[in-house]
Formats: structure tokens, C-alpha cells, sequence
């Protein structure tokens, strides 16, 4: 999950959706397939990309947020991903 933004909210956004994802039961994949920055803070946002594409930092964390999620998809498509909370049932059933 990568949220960016240039003003405010990006870590409630961020945190907002990866909850909900959760909730539909899909799991994260470790703490580096989350990550939320303010790209061109306060900047004009027509030059919003500009300000993205001159941030090679924001870039290569964005790319380990793909690899941590390619890794994990790999791992559980060849069975060697167990769930944290596989055999446990919930006491809510929907």
C-alpha cells in the first residue's frame, strides 16, 4: 500500500485502507509493503508530479513495497505462507 499526498492524511488514509484490507481478510505484507509520504508538501499541484518524479527516495521505497509484496505472493502461491490465524475461528461469524 503506498499513499502519498502533498498537504495532509496520508497516514490515516494509509491506515484506513490496510485496515480494511485486513478486514476483508487479506494479510500485509510485512512492515515494508506499507508506506505513506507527502511528496511537494504545500507545493502547487499541477507540479505535484514533478516533485514525485525528483524524489528517488520516495521511488525506491515505493519499489520495496512492490517486492514486499511480490515476495509474499510468491510465498503463499508455492504454499509456504501460512496465515497467523489459520485454524483459528472466529467467535463472530458474519
Amino acid at each position: 500500500m503506498v499513499v502519498h499526498g502533498d498537504t495532509a492524511g496520508v497516514e490515516s488514509v494509509r491506515r484506513n485502507l490496510c485496515d480494511w484490507l485486513t478486514a476483508l481478510g487479506l494479510e500485509a505484507a510485512g512492515a515494508t509493503s506499507q508506506l505513506d509520504r507527502y511528496i511537494g508538501y504545500y507545493e502547487p499541484y499541477a507540479e505535484s508530479h514533478e516533485a514525485c518524479d525528483r524524489d528517488k527516495a520516495f521511488q525506491t521505497e515505493a519499489a520495496n513495497v512492490a517486492r514486499a509484496v511480490a515476495r509474499t505472493a510468491r510465498a503463499a502461491h508455492d504454499g509456504k505462507l501460512v496465515a497467523r490465524d489459520e485454524g483459528l475461528e472466529s467467535r463472530r461469524q458474519k
